[in-house]
């Protein structure tokens, strides 16, 4: 995307502001962030209509044709960012009504994202269009399928509305002569049509219960296997959700069923949530952590500059505890990793590669960021217990040395509290799959697509969605597929690693966990 569109992270930058006007309406704006040129004269390129555009280039003195083949508004803007970067770039915020409609004209592939919002009143309501959004391909596609049906019902519908006005057209010729027809045309709607409400059938009981008439313990059961659908779902949209209280009505193990399905969302995804829950707390990165404490009437707002107290109240505050099973003597090392995948994963590269689970190493998901980690840190430097965290997953880098370069500020916290710290040579476990073994698993007649490829950092989840899933028309679990690593062998695990002179990055780690 052109850099004029962007902040200076490289990102699109987008504010909603709500004031009140004098007549006490709330007043909606939008603003954008950009990385501008610094110059009065020619600003805000993104957020201005064609003819100024053209305005800027001839006042450039920029060459250029109005129109013709390759000709768009984005060919004229990487003209005009060509020729000022003599200017310099300053940040700057203006207006985004027409940055919106240009970057959609301009890039097929930019979207808004939807934003749903899940209160602690409402739990999951049916009704709103955020819920019944997601089914909507669905009910689009049942009507697709009865093409035949839907154009003999606006077939019938138009001749009975064309009787009626052949009544009123007739009574009309008296006052007007020469009309002779009067012919309605009918425009069906199919898209917007379907609208679904949800009842309940229990084995004990006779009649349907409209969830309406459920308790919001129930709706917040469905809310989390809302959340799971939707994390299960070949393709996700883009979606920004907020979720107020989503522990409330929920048992902590169900807590964390609904935790796995917001992190697998979040991938593309965003979250905003409001807790008092460990749980989740403690799952979060410490630089995505606010804390809000009222004083004296006043609201305090603390957040990653804080670092060390906002830590220690969210520690305190919320009750955050250890994993008591590092007290277990038993256990000799502790593996910390970023998820119960990983989990299953080292479990796997153990078993396949040394050929057992060693009994004395205790395996804890918990990512480096994460509050929970630093507690279980601090209690293993208290109890003198060793312990290793192993990152997988880094999707800004672009190869090994990047991974480590953007975490030094955490590879340095380990080392101060007496662990190591290690980190896998590819993206992530995905990265690790063996093609040969996903061949294997394939239904006989089909066949893997060239194009389908493994490499050492590109997303290989996507790769899966567009050439398994949607390519080979098949069921195919694409994240935390286990049953390919289950297929692969002993040759294929260390032919999928990543080579290190002799031996390979699992073998490395392996050897670190195990010393």
């Amino acid at each position: 995307m052109n850099s004029l569109a962007l902040d200076t992270e490289g990102k699109i930058n987008l504010k909603k502001t709500f004031t009140f006007s004098n007549t006490g309406k709330v007043v909606k704006e939008i603003f954008y962030t950009c990385n501008d040129i610094n110059s009065e004269e020619y600003s805000n390129i993104w957020g201005i209509k064609e003819a100024e555009i053209n305005t800027y280039l001839e006042n450039l003195n920029i060459e250029y044709s109005r129109s013709g083949r390759g000709v768009t508004n984005l060919s004229k803007i990487e003209l005009i960012d060509i020729n000022t970067q003599n200017l310099g770039r300053i940040e700057k915020e203006y207006v985004a009504d027409e940055y919106i409609k240009n970057l959609k004209k301009q890039y097929e592939f930019f979207e808004i994202p939807d934003y749903s919002l899940f209160d602690a009143e409402q739990d999951l309501n049916i009704s709103s269009t955020a819920f019944q959004t997601q089914f909507k391909p669905i009910a689009n596609q049942s009507l697709l399928n009865n093409l035949e049906l839907t154009r003999q019902i606006e077939t019938n519908v138009q001749d009975d509305l064309e009787n009626e006005f052949s009544v009123i057209t007739g009574l009309m010729q008296r006052n007007v002569p020469n009309l002779e027809k009067i012919k309605p045309s009918v425009t069906c709607n199919w898209g917007n049509l379907v609208k679904f409400d949800l009842s309940l059938k229990f084995s004990t009981d006779t009649f349907e219960i409209p969830i309406s008439n459920k308790g919001t313990g129930f709706k917040r059961l469905l809310m989390v296997a809302y959340f799971e659908y939707l994390a299960q779902k070949a393709t996700k949209k883009y979606q920004i959700f907020g979720i107020e209280e989503p522990e409330t009505f929920l048992h902590p193990e169900l807590q964390n069923d609904l935790l796995d399905s917001i992190i697998s969302l979040s991938e593309n995804s965003q979250f905003f949530i409001t807790t008092h829950s460990p749980v989740f707390a403690g799952a979060t990165n410490n630089s995505n952590i606010v804390v809000v404490k009222k004083q004296n009437e006043l609201s305090n707002y603390l957040n990653f500059e804080n670092e060390n107290e906002i830590l220690d109240i969210v520690i305190s505050e919320l009750g955050i505890r250890p994993n008591y099973n590092l007290l277990n003597d038993n256990y000799r090392k502790v593996v910390f990793v970023e998820g119960s995948g990983d989990v299953k994963f080292w479990e796997r590269v153990f078993l396949k590669i040394n050929g057992e689970i060693p009994s004395d190493i205790l395996l804890i998901p918990c990512g480096g960021d994460q509050v929970e980690f630093f507690v279980n840190a601090e209690l293993c430097k208290k109890i003198n217990r060793k312990f290793i965290i192993i990152l997988d997953s880094d999707k800004g880098a672009t190869d090994y040395a990047s991974k480590l370069a953007n975490k030094q500020a955490l590879i340095q916290k380990v080392n101060q509290l007496g662990g190591e710290f290690d980190i896998l040579r590819k993206r992530e476990i995905e990265n690790y799959y063996s093609r040969d073994a996903i061949q294997r698993l394939m239904p006989t007649d089909k066949i893997l697509p060239h194009e389908f490829q493994i490499t050492d950092y590109h997303d290989i989840k996507e790769s899966i969605k567009t050439h398994i899933i949607q390519g080979l028309s098949i069921n195919f679990k694409a994240k935390n597929n286990f049953e390919i690593f289950d297929e692969m062998t002993k040759e294929e695990w260390l032919a999928c690693a990543s080579p290190i002179n002799n031996t390979t990055d699992l073998e490395i780690i392996l050897a670190k966990m195990l010393a």
